[in-house]
């Protein structure tokens, strides 16, 4: 429990200054609790992959509602796919590094974020409008940036996933269980 607790005042502190003050890191907080609950992914794993991606956001074109939606995009398609809340921040740790760095590398987008979220590759071209050989062949010479990827990566995942209700099985009811802990 006191690790629990240590956890949560370092997340407070860093959604405070992230976000600027003590209300506004509470509600970005519980927005993060109630995805979590709702998708059945630990909370405490959720908000910090939340917190990376806040903080590499924070100052571009990104942040805010931006960056909800892709967080959410992409916590609902790993959640649809069954994947792990470690597997879940494997992907939303590729996507902070796209922003914190702005060019999209094909090592970040078919490596690190493929590897975790199967298709997500495919999913953003089909955002984005454009074949997946197009997609490669314009990260491959610097010419995507997170501004731009980002959006069309939400696009394609709300596309595939945005209607599916995530499944009720053993490793979401899990997480909701210590997420009850936790909040308790």
């Amino acid at each position: 429990f006191v690790g629990i607790i240590a956890e949560q005042q370092q997340l407070a502190l860093s959604f405070e200054a992230i976000f600027g003050s003590a209300e506004r890191a509470a509600q970005e907080m519980e927005f993060v609790r109630g995805t979590a609950n709702r998708l059945g992914v630990e909370s405490q794993v959720l908000a910090r992959s939340y917190q990376s991606l806040a903080a590499a956001t924070r100052g571009t074109a990104l942040e805010g509602e931006q960056t909800r939606a892709v967080f959410e995009a992409t916590a609902r398609a790993m959640a649809v796919l069954g994947k792990s809340s470690a597997q879940t921040d494997q992907a939303l740790t590729a996507i902070a590094q796209m922003a914190s760095k702005g060019t999209v590398s094909m090592e970040e987008l078919r490596g690190q974020l493929g590897e975790a979220l199967p298709g997500a590759l495919q999913a953003t071209a089909k955002g984005a409008g454009i074949t997946t050989e197009q997609l490669i062949g314009m990260v491959e010479s610097g010419q995507v940036l997170a501004k731009d990827l980002l959006p069309a990566l939400t696009q394609g995942l709300n596309d595939l996933y945005g209607k599916a209700t995530p499944p009720e099985t053993i490793i979401s009811e899990w997480a909701r269980l210590k997420n009850v802990i936790t909040d308790t």
